[in-house]
């Protein structure tokens, strides 16, 4: 950009205003904006009032600053002198044009009554304020931005519309307003945040169950299609959880405490309604099909949220604890279970979608949340789910016949690092607890003697080996 051009009004009066006027286009000048004033630009034997107006109306100025004191506004006002005369050219091109942006008024002076000192022609404008030593930084900054136009908020980029707004039937999710008021509670260090957490959680708890399938609407004719469309009712609820996850993943309110306690109690929650969570090809089982899609994308999109933002402690809970259901069929009788139920096989959209509509995909459900990841980054995604795959090898448990995490959405790594950060000594002393060591000799031992499952290696998920994909060569080395 060539070096842009302003033209500077002011009042001589007092002497003090003119020598402020002075240094703030010898500042200007300093940053490349050229200034053109009378004491520069106007010669002996010039026609003072023409050197004005051509000024004024020169294409090649930029902008106009309208340096303004008492004196500039008593003077404008009033049209008196070589200001009256500056001011009557500016508002004549001001009043016929609302937009215009080349006239920039700077406030030098209040009053007695703390008014800014300014003209009535531009009283309606935006002005920056230049008045006082602690203002000037902050004021010089956006003069500046204004003169180059470079301004300090930019318009972000225009996304497309969420696929679940198409729905002609949208859901109104009750849980939307509590995480708004959970934002302003964390960032005012309310006593009531904690409150506001717990009840956030009790909502979603008492609106999954709302989501279920009635059997006498699911049909052989019409089951992919049932399920398609209780994934779409599903999602924005998973988005929501997202925000609410990403307001509180760096406060003190994210514990591992709080997160075991709420997944077991949802694990109940599906339990107590009927929803169960075995696979199986019946439509007694794939009833509850989109609930299978929406565990692994819901409890992926968690674990995504705590790495992200180094909660390496909670997601270590999550991972090794073990979650009690009480089983509603038999008296008395519990189980034990691990996160690996949060991932179950999905036969609608794996085998019936995939065939009938002849789709040829490796996984629909990975494609699904490849497609829906639009509150996170797909790679992140991606790199959560081959390390949920190897804290499974790590802290093995069982659901079902399951002792692994399956990344089915491995599909889609193009070779994405899982924790590339490991290389960095300073990471890897957050990270640590995550694998329960406590330093790097300990690390690289338990790495070394881990066993993969290897049947997990079929060439179309691209599952790096736990030693490559957990850095042990490179870890802490910086």
């Amino acid at each position: 950009m060539e070096n842009p051009k302003v033209f500077i009004s002011y009042s001589w009066h007092p002497k003090e205003n003119q020598i402020r006027v002075e240094q703030l286009a010898e500042r200007l000048f300093s940053d490349g904006v050229h200034c053109v004033m009378d004491i520069y630009d106007l010669k002996d034997g010039q026609d003072k009032n023409k050197f004005m107006e051509q000024m004024v109306n020169d294409p090649t100025v930029n902008k106009v600053l309208l340096v303004c004191n008492k004196e500039y506004a008593e003077k404008a006002n009033a049209r008196k002198g070589g200001v009256g005369i500056e001011s009557t050219i500016v508002s004549e091109e001001i009043y016929s044009n609302a937009e215009q942006t080349k006239f920039i008024p700077i406030v030098f002076e209040y009053d007695s009554a703390g008014k800014p000192c300014i003209p009535t022609f531009v009283k309606s404008r935006i002005f920056i304020d230049l008045s006082t030593d602690d203002k000037f930084e902050e004021g010089y900054d956006q003069l500046l931005r204004d003169i180059y136009d470079k301004p300090l908020h930019k318009r972000p980029t225009l996304g497309n519309m969420p696929s679940y707004l198409k729905d002609d039937n949208p859901i109104f999710l009750p849980t939307s307003h509590k995480v708004d008021a959970i934002k302003k509670a964390i960032l005012a260090g309310s006593p009531n945040t904690a409150t506001l957490i717990q009840d956030y959680l009790d909502l979603f708890l008492s609106i999954v169950p709302e989501y279920k399938i009635q059997k006498e609407e699911f049909t052989n004719s019409n089951f992919i299609s049932k399920i398609d469309e209780g994934i779409n009712q599903l999602m924005p609820l998973g988005d929501d959880f997202i925000v609410f996850l990403q307001a509180i993943a760096k406060t003190p309110y994210c514990t591992g405490a709080l997160f075991v306690d709420f997944l077991e109690r949802y694990l109940q929650v599906l339990e107590d309604n009927g929803i169960e969570l075995p696979e199986d090809r019946y439509l007694d089982s794939m009833i509850f099909d989109h609930f299978r899609h929406f565990n692994y994308s819901w409890f992926l999109s968690l674990c995504c949220v705590l790495v992200n933002a180094e909660r390496f402690d909670v997601l270590r809970e999550i991972v090794t604890s073990r979650y009690c259901v009480v089983k509603n069929q038999w008296r008395n009788n519990f189980e034990g279970t691990t996160f690996l139920c949060f991932q179950t096989y999905n036969y609608t959209l794996n085998e019936f979608k995939n065939k009938r509509e002849n789709l040829n995909q490796v996984s629909i459900n990975a494609n699904y949340i490849h497609k829906n990841a639009h509150k996170l980054r797909a790679d992140d995604i991606v790199r959560t789910d081959i390390l949920l795959y190897y804290l499974s090898v790590i802290y093995p448990g069982k659901f079902g016949y399951k002792t692994h995490w399956y990344p089915d959405c491995s599909i889609y790594n193009h070779g994405v690092e899982v924790l590339p950060k490991l290389v960095s000594k300073r990471y890897f002393e957050k990270a640590k607890v995550l694998f329960g060591v406590n330093d790097v000799e300990e690390y690289k031992k338990l790495i070394t003697s881990l066993k993969e499952a290897n049947d997990y290696y079929d060439g179309r998920h691209m599952i790096p080996n736990i030693k490559s994909g957990l850095s042990l060569e490179i870890v802490a080395t910086i």
